[in-house]
């Protein structure tokens, strides 16, 4: 069966006191929406469209010739973000994704889990969920007496009692297709914020007598949202950390891993030492045996093999086999050190 995704990106995001929108900040070199983007690639859904909104001229760049885009023209909740979608999504059959694009650290696997599971099953949706220290401002799942989820309340809508449930909605959701855009025609507002709940359509299948599943989630970090520059922070160290550790695993070794960043794209081969305050980000690529640092920034730069960079900055170089950068070198586009 195909599966389609929708990534909500037309938020304010007011919280992050920007200029930008929040889904354009940057988590180790990558905007936070391409991280799902390239995330749902992976996962190997080819129909992607991504809803904008607030600030859309400089978040369309971001995804252009990457999705289809649709556009929220009023930020009025989740369940219009998600209609807004309908005309991209007319003709398809088959599971769709609702996914958060300030939530960059969501997996592959996760998605890939999320659409066999409702396939499998044949619900209407499957809603991941996270059980978070604090589970404050996130929707509950409120579940029946056999232990089925019943509806989701959010935060400003709950009862003590709901408000006192650890089992959280992450955002993240597979929904039947058909369901899903049935359901939305009979979504109100009638709720704290006057908004549109895309949760209410959990409420709406289960009256319609479809299967409604909740599929927790391996690791709780995968569902962390931005919304404030520290949580931005929060996300970068678990990805520094993720990667990292991916690098050393296949052969590369660092001195202090909490004192080097690698971007997603980053390319290193085995052998290869990075020593404290390396920065590696856009589409560099290291040879092996080289020994990268201290204190050296290099982007879209390409190092050969048994190379020496030490307090080198360089952007879109390139270095041969063999050749050793001096201290303090500025390498810039263009240039080729032999």
């Amino acid at each position: 069966m195909q599966t389609a995704a929708i990534i909500l990106a037309a938020g304010a995001g007011t919280r992050m006191k920007s200029k930008r929108p929040k889904v354009a900040h940057e988590m180790l070199g990558k905007p936070l929406l391409n991280w799902v983007v390239d995330a749902a690639r992976e996962a190997g859904i080819d129909e992607i469209v991504t809803v904008v909104g607030h600030m859309r001229g400089q978040v369309e760049p971001l995804v252009a010739g990457k999705t289809q885009i649709a556009v929220q023209e009023q930020q009025r909740g989740t369940a219009d973000a998600v209609l807004a979608c309908r005309e991209a999504l007319a003709d398809f059959e088959g599971s769709i994704l609702v996914l958060s694009g300030d939530c960059p650290l969501i997996s592959a696997g996760t998605m890939q889990a999320l659409a066999d599971l409702r396939e499998r099953e044949n619900a209407a949706v499957v809603v991941l969920t996270m059980r978070p220290d604090n589970p404050f401002g996130y929707g509950r799942i409120i579940r029946d007496a056999d232990g089925q989820v019943e509806r989701i309340v959010e935060q400003k809508d709950a009862t003590p009692e709901e408000a006192a449930v650890n089992e959280c909605n992450s955002g993240f959701y597979c929904f039947d297709a058909k369901a899903l855009f049935e359901a939305l025609d009979q979504v109100g507002s009638n709720n704290a914020q006057m908004e549109f709940y895309l949760t209410d359509v959990v409420e709406i299948s289960r009256r319609a007598g479809r299967p409604v599943l909740a599929l927790p989630a391996a690791d709780d970090s995968e569902c962390l949202g931005i919304n404030s520059r520290i949580q931005l922070a929060q996300a970068t160290k678990i990805a520094q950390r993720r990667i990292n550790e991916e690098h050393m695993a296949n052969g590369v070794t660092m001195l202090d891993p909490d004192q080097v960043w690698i971007g997603p794209g980053v390319k290193i081969a085995r052998d290869v030492e990075l020593l404290p305050q390396v920065f590696l980000f856009g589409s560099t690529e290291i040879g092996e045996d080289s020994v990268i640092g201290p204190n050296c920034r290099l982007t879209d730069t390409v190092v050969g093999c048994g190379c020496f960079v030490d307090e080198t900055i360089a952007d879109q170089a390139r270095i041969s086999d063999g050749a050793s950068c001096a201290p303090r070198s500025y390498l810039y586009p263009g240039t080729h050190l032999e």
